[in-house]
């Protein structure tokens, strides 16, 4: 079963990790993606769990969109406070050459020429969002500048997704370590000491459970919290109505009399929903 733990280092920096193995098997299912596009958009996933982790209400929503300007397309992960995710990828065939033998390139595939935008809904008038550039397209890097930049906020970010020749996940998932501003220059010393281990970390989930990797790492550790996140579309007929009246009369006219109806479908899920010529009309009749 997927998890994701909050812990504490000494009191003073905050820890969140996550095993989404099964959640990434599941993503490269729905979108079929190759290789080097299922690392990137694991990577996404894993980020934005570990970011919903941080949500303080059950009804908040986040929403993570890398766009580097890359083979890929946009990559975007979508969640809430309760850990319920899906995620989507512009281009699920995305490939490019390998940067040596067995590492695939995610950096090339991404890009560097575009953004990291975080959008938050925290129930308040507007949804915050945030957007700070690409730095090396690996996601991981990239969400590390994004806190810097955008919430001040030095934070060590490691994810990963490693991939079978079936196209299948081996396992996947994340780290995030931000310290307190208290937090003294023994614990920050101690933190900048692990990052070798911490760069291992989806090599020891291989093996171990996500706990047992933290306690590896950091034997101070006070694990506080432990939650089963999951892979799960929220789409409906319902909302995707509210997006073709989002279109507007007279785009949804032009569907009625060029098409005489409308298929669309759930970018997150690929799920189909038809919309014959009568229901589009009273769409636009509601609209009048």
């Amino acid at each position: 079963m997927d998890t994701l733990v909050k812990g504490m280092i000494n009191g003073e920096a905050a820890v969140y990790a996550c095993d989404i193995t099964q959640m990434a098997n599941e993503m490269q299912r729905t979108h079929n993606t190759l290789p080097v596009a299922t690392m990137a958009l694991g990577r996404t996933l894993a980020g934005a769990t570990l970011m919903c982790s941080m949500l303080k209400h059950k009804n908040d929503r986040l929403t993570l969109q890398i766009n580097g300007g890359g083979v890929t397309g946009t990559l975007m992960a979508v969640g809430g406070a309760d850990l319920v995710m899906k995620a989507c990828i512009g281009n699920p065939k995305a490939n490019v050459k390998p940067k040596g033998e067995g590492d695939l390139n995610v950096g090339g595939a991404v890009g560097t020429d575009g953004f990291v935008t975080v959008i938050k809904d925290l129930g308040l008038k507007a949804p915050y969002v945030g957007k700070t550039r690409m730095v090396s397209g690996e996601i991981g890097e990239d969400l590390a500048q994004y806190f810097m930049q955008s919430e001040q906020q030095p934070s060590i970010v490691y994810l990963n997704t490693w991939v079978e020749q079936d196209f299948s996940v081996i396992d996947a998932g994340g780290v995030i370590i931000k310290p307190l501003p208290k937090a003294s220059e023994q614990t920050l010393a101690l933190i900048e000491s692990k990052i070798p281990m911490i760069r291992n970390y989806a090599i020891y989930l291989m093996s171990k459970s996500v706990d047992e990797v933290l306690k590896m790492i950091f034997p101070e550790i006070e694990l506080t919290e432990h939650s089963a996140p999951r892979y799960q579309c929220d789409c409906s007929r319902e909302r995707l109505i509210g997006m073709l009246v989002s279109l507007g009369k007279d785009e949804l006219n032009d569907m009625i009399e060029r098409d005489g109806g409308a298929q669309v479908t759930c970018r997150f899920c690929n799920k189909e929903y038809n919309f014959s010529k009568q229901e589009l009309q009273k769409i636009v009749e509601g609209l009048k």
